[in-house]
């Protein structure tokens, strides 16, 4: 099925388009690109604007659930139901006769919370094409006429399915087309890390996101070097479990920080990324060794000396963590230091990397340093919006 490809940030505003004008959404793409964390920051974003409490049903205890009952109005919500988890009867409920002629429904919890008037929220059918037609056929009737069985769900509610591809050899069913055309459609293109380093693309731009999201220099920097390796192409022949994507590399860094032995290091990551990429991510890791950082940082002038290309974006590792330790206004004028001797392109990306680190101090104190003057009208635009 040929699908709109879209990126991060316009997925987020198609989705809250279709939030507003309460049209289902089918999100579908690669394994671990940030499909459900995109509708996550969709939700908690929806949230803010109005003025509710955000909260994920799925994560929060029978109590607070009960609360949320009383007071639908209050929160706004992302229930995360997997169909292939389920049975037609645990969508629709069980029947309850009750020593009368008629059966009764007893439904979900969460489908009755969904229907509550005043409840808003999003219910998010997370890997939808991984159940049996039989189950998703169940769903129908909930994506397009917001109801199920005799139980309508509030106004404010929205249904967003999202899935993998059948090339993704993720076992998925085909989705049936009466349901695929209860659902607009959008594929999520993969986020990508890129060496333009003026590059201001919020979450499509991976480098951009995981330095917010203090994700191991070691792998910002080697998958800068190696960008191939943040999405690679699935290898149809290959029997290994563990695999690079966008998601398992930043289990990886929570696996790899703060270690110094690299046989552990490549053992950790393999479990994360597959021994493959974790073998070339511990050979330049083990190269930027040959930097003797406590040099540099007393004797900027030497950054000019590095001329391999794999030492300078180390270099931009190594500085980086440091500053990210030692967050002084004596400690920036030395990253401006070096900045002010390494290439352009090298010393923009330090100083974003630096900026990110710690944007209020960097903001504070940048423009008052020495060496800001020298380097300010070449880079100015790129660090202080």
């Amino acid at each position: 099925m040929v699908v709109r490809e879209v990126g991060h940030e316009k997925l987020e505003r198609i989705l809250k388009k279709d939030y507003e004008e309460d049209i289902a959404h089918f999100v579908s793409g690669a394994t671990g690109i940030g499909k459900s964390m995109t509708v996550d920051k969709v939700c908690k974003n929806l949230s803010d604007k109005m003025g509710r409490v955000y909260i994920k049903w799925n994560r929060i205890s029978k109590e607070d659930k009960v609360k949320v009952s009383e007071n639908p109005e209050k929160y706004f919500f992302m229930m995360d139901i997997r169909l292939s988890q389920l049975d037609p009867s645990d969508l629709r409920g069980l029947p309850a006769l009750n020593g009368k002629s008629v059966v009764e429904w007893k439904i979900p919890f969460w489908l009755h919370v969904a229907s509550l008037k005043g409840a808003k929220g999003i219910i998010f059918f997370d890997e939808i094409n991984l159940a049996p037609p039989s189950i998703q056929a169940a769903a129908y009737q909930l994506i397009h006429d917001r109801e199920l069985g005799e139980t309508p769900i509030s106004s404010g509610v929205l249904p967003i399915g999202a899935g993998n591809r059948l090339e993704d050899r993720a076992n998925v069913y085909d989705l049936p087309r009466p349901l695929q055309n209860r659902f607009t459609h959008t594929t999520l293109r993969p986020p990508v890390i890129t060496q333009d380093c003026k590059s201001r693309n919020g979450i499509t731009d991976w480098g951009e996101w995981a330095l917010n999201n203090d994700i191991d220099m070691n792998i910002v920097t080697f998958l800068i070097q190696r960008p191939n390796l943040l999405n690679p192409k699935i290898n149809q022949d290959s029997n290994e479990r563990a695999f690079p994507t966008p998601r398992s590399w930043a289990v990886c860094s929570k696996l790899i920080k703060g270690e110094k032995d690299l046989e552990w290091i490549e053992e950790l990551a393999s479990t994360a990324v597959g021994s493959g990429a974790a073998s070339e991510l511990v050979s330049t890791i083990k190269f930027q060794r040959q930097i003797n950082l406590n040099d540099i940082l007393k004797h900027p002038e030497k950054a000019g000396d590095i001329k391999e290309l794999d030492l300078k974006y180390s270099l931009l590792s190594l500085v980086s963590e440091w500053y990210a330790i030692n967050n002084k206004k004596e400690s920036l004028e030395t990253v401006l230091q070096i900045a002010n001797i390494i290439q352009p392109e090298f010393a923009i990306l330090l100083l974003r990397f630096a900026k990110i680190k710690h944007p209020s101090s960097f903001k504070k104190h940048v423009t008052t340093l020495k060496t800001w003057k020298p380097i300010s009208k070449k880079y100015q635009k790129y660090l202080l919006t």
